[in-house]
């Protein structure tokens, strides 16, 4: 009820904090294996370095509204991880650029 009409988004299993709430935290709660599970079951094909992935696209959208340095702080890492391993260029990047450029020889 917190996430209002986006709660279909949401994994809401108790089974996972239960995992999780041990001396071993997440690692016994095997995310991989359930986010490939429910990726499946919602017709989407899988990708190398899922998590990975998941965590690069969070930190290029968050860096978009917040500075790096409180979103290296909100995800644990260091600004320079952060450049060398997550921040990525995106489509709207490059959309973006063109648009600029174009104003810039039409202008």
């Amino acid at each position: 009820e917190i996430f209002g009409d986006k709660s279909e988004y949401v994994v809401a299993a108790p089974q996972y904090r239960a995992a999780a709430n041990t001396a071993m935290g997440w690692k016994n709660s095997n995310l991989r294996t359930e986010m490939t599970r429910f990726l499946r079951r919602a017709g989407v094909s899988g990708w190398p370095r899922l998590f990975h992935s998941m965590r690069a696209s969070r930190q290029t959208e968050l860096q978009r509204e917040f500075p790096l340095h409180v979103v290296c702080s909100w995800l644990g890492n260091s600004p320079r991880i952060a450049q060398q391993s997550y921040l990525l260029v995106t489509e709207d990047d490059f959309a973006k650029a063109a648009g600029v450029a174009k104003v810039m020889v039409e202008g």
